[in-house]
């Protein structure tokens, strides 16, 4: 699971277009980081009744193994109450992914990672975020072949761990 919130099991795909425009548009922004690093963008998204979230992956082109740098976010439920709300939160989301990634490319030392949910104000909204190495492509790949089933069993173990 991906989300911030645990109720957040079951959501709805972000258009694919709006999530394809995104990757490129940051491809593009960072040509220059991409084209030194062999490096490219990868978005995913869900809406969830609890929160809208985006993930943003800067993937390795040539090894899969190359541990990404992954910029997840989300917000509460009432910044996409509406059609203008949910327009004004994409654009902030656009606006905040450009300012981590402006951050994560100022140095060449990326070991400041923050894998727990921080929060985060842009515009007098509050958002949240966590950045971490994981490769959203693996992770969804792996669910696929481990199917629903294995995602509940193994939540309902680690809490009977705890």
């Amino acid at each position: 699971m991906f989300g911030r919130k645990e109720s957040s099991k079951t959501g709805k795909s972000i258009p694919q277009d709006w999530l394809d425009n995104l990757a490129q548009m940051l491809d593009e922004t960072y040509a220059e980081e991409c084209k030194k690093h062999d490096r490219y963008f990868d978005v995913y998204g869900q809406i969830y009744t609890e929160e809208l979230l985006l993930v943003v992956s800067w993937l390795s082109e040539k090894d899969l193994t190359s541990a990404p740098v992954t910029c997840f976010l989300s917000c509460d439920p009432e910044q996409m109450n509406d059609e203008t709300k949910v327009k004004k939160t994409q654009q902030s989301y656009i606006d905040v992914v450009g300012l981590f990634f402006d951050e994560i490319f100022s140095t060449d030392d990326w070991t400041e990672f923050e894998p727990n949910w921080q929060e985060v104000s842009y515009k007098h909204e509050n958002y949240f975020f966590k950045i971490s190495r994981e490769n959203i492509n693996l992770t969804l790949e792996a669910n696929k072949l481990l199917g629903d089933d294995f995602a509940l069993e193994f939540d309902e173990e680690s809490e009977s761990d705890q």
